[in-house]
């Protein structure tokens, strides 16, 4: 195993009274969710802000379809697709997602054929990505097929299609997969929705088979992975072994049970200071 240091951009976790409008309504759509419905008092107290920001935000969100109104407050939808919505996903953790993503970004060389899931942490790769020159990209996320064709049109982009997801905005499923199997690139970048027992999983059998062969399409295999996905427990899916990457974008206060866990590996962990 080898390590090293890189410096990531500076950012804070926020807490519950200096949340951004925007990160308080990830927290305010997080708590609806576990609890199943909320009332408005009941939010104002738990985000130390009036109720008419709270029925603000519950109208944003519902406007965004993310969860229903009801008398005097909200209630969850049921989610068809186990993981979180991508929209929910984008604002969390952001500071410590482009970090990690500014940091793999030294990776992509010049004439490089560059793979990218559909996970928000690398997307946040997508706004510099060009600048390091790659002969092509291909990805299966719409969202970043979107962003790369509107910011970066010269960019040859290879999107695989198949069966699109809304709650990921990507393609899913063994169309993918067969796609994939049509392609080859120099080195991939994923993150996972969930690290435990030195393996990738996935809640969702179609997304954890797409990521699977995402990452063996590759000759490199880059994982870029957060704090919080070490030991969650709602992955069901195996996609990959931990051994199956060369290189680990972690943030460099993991704690010390993870760090021995990927200290264990061959592959290059790279720390990154997040905060």
């Amino acid at each position: 195993m080898k390590s090293e240091m890189v410096d990531g951009d500076n950012g804070a976790t926020a807490s519950l009274d200096g949340l951004t409008p925007e990160n308080r309504r990830v927290e305010l759509l997080r708590y609806v969710e576990e609890h199943t419905t909320a009332k408005v008092e009941e939010l104002a107290e738990r985000f130390a802000v009036s109720a008419m920001t709270v029925h603000r935000d519950l109208d944003v969100l519902a406007r965004e379809a993310l969860l229903e109104r009801i008398r005097g407050g909200a209630r969850a939808i049921p989610r068809h697709f186990s993981e979180r919505d991508v929209r929910l996903r984008r604002g969390t953790r952001a500071a410590q997602k482009q970090a990690l993503a500014r940091a793999a970004l030294s990776l992509v060389h010049e004439g490089d054929i560059v793979a990218l899931d559909d996970s928000t942490t690398v997307a946040a790769m997508a706004p510099d990505l060009a600048a390091r020159r790659p002969s092509a990209v291909i990805t299966h996320s719409l969202g970043l097929m979107r962003r790369l064709t509107q910011d970066h049109p010269d960019i040859t982009l290879v999107g695989l299609g198949g069966q699109y997801y809304p709650e990921t905005d990507s393609f899913l499923g063994a169309v993918v997969v067969d796609q994939v199997k049509r392609v080859a690139a120099d080195v991939v970048f994923v993150s996972t929705t969930s690290l435990k027992n030195t393996a990738l999983y996935h809640p969702d059998a179609e997304a954890a088979l797409t990521k699977r062969a995402l990452v063996l399409m590759a000759d490199r295999k880059v994982l870029l992975v957060d704090s919080t996905k070490f030991d969650v427990k709602n992955g069901l899916y195996h996609v990959v072994d931990l051994t199956a990457f060369d290189d680990v974008f972690v943030e460099q206060d993991l704690a010390a049970e993870h760090r021995s866990q990927l200290e264990r590996l061959d592959a290059t962990v790279h720390y990154v200071t997040t905060t």
